[in-house]
């Protein structure tokens, strides 16, 4: 089963969370979370979500992004800044169309990620999400409300609704064995030191928006566990440059 989470980090204003509620109603979503947020959640937001107050009622608050995202097994995030180039992996975007195709066809617990009303999501908040999502507006006024931003997201998840959903997403734990497999790999040949951290950031991005499934998990640490073994058979490597 799909399972959809709104995660709001950091809210300034009362009326964009019962706002942002209220159009998860629209669209069939119940699982709010909200990160820090810098003010109480009382009558104004209520006034804002209308019939949609079962949505605050029920929304968890934590502390950190990290709390809101644990369980997760796919993090999408959300930004009005985007960039074409690979070099700049943090922002390369999809689109609200893509991102309904795309986990229509998983089970798992997705989480579409806000940031602030005045800042966004920050750069290290960036690093955490498996996928980013924007959506193109006009170069005279490209800046969007969050909620009508959500709006146009919520509604292409709603229409993909109903998609068999036969791909089981892997866990949020097995891609960090993952990645720290690949790590172990690396640290283990010759890969110049002053390139792993960008070379490190690109993998985890690569794994988080590929959409790895449970079966896919299995196989790929099952080569790279031996890849590892194979490895630390061998003598350390001299220092040096490549080759």
């Amino acid at each position: 089963m799909l399972k959809i989470y709104v995660i709001f980090v950091s809210p300034k204003y009362q009326g964009n969370i019962g706002a942002l509620a209220r159009v998860m109603k629209n669209f069939d979503l119940e699982n709010l979370i909200i990160v820090n947020p810098q003010v109480p959640i009382d009558e104004e937001a209520y006034r804002y979500a209308m019939h949609a107050d079962d949505i605050l009622k029920n929304a968890k608050i934590v502390n950190s992004l990290d709390d809101a995202i644990k369980n997760m097994n796919l993090v999408i995030g959300t930004s009005g800044i985007s960039t074409l180039s690979e070099k700049h992996f943090l922002r390369i975007p999809k689109s609200p169309q893509e991102i309904g195709k795309f986990i229509s066809e998983f089970e798992g617990n997705v989480a579409i990620v806000f940031g602030r009303e005045d800042i966004g999501l920050l750069n290290d908040e960036l690093e955490k999400m498996d996928l980013f999502l924007h959506i193109e507006t006009s170069e005279k006024y490209p800046v969007m409300n969050i909620t009508h931003a959500a709006a146009i997201i919520f509604y292409e998840i709603f229409k993909n609704r109903g998609i068999s959903q036969e791909k089981k997403l892997a866990e949020r734990e097995d891609l960090d064995r993952l990645y720290q497999t690949i790590v172990k790999i690396v640290d283990s040949t010759l890969y110049p030191n002053h390139k792993k951290k960008n070379s490190y950031r690109m993998i985890k991005r690569l794994l988080g928006r590929s959409g790895i499934t449970k079966w896919e998990y299995h196989i790929l640490m099952g080569i790279l566990k031996e890849i590892l073994n194979q490895c630390q058979k061998m003598p350390p490597p001299s220092q040096g440059k490549l080759p």
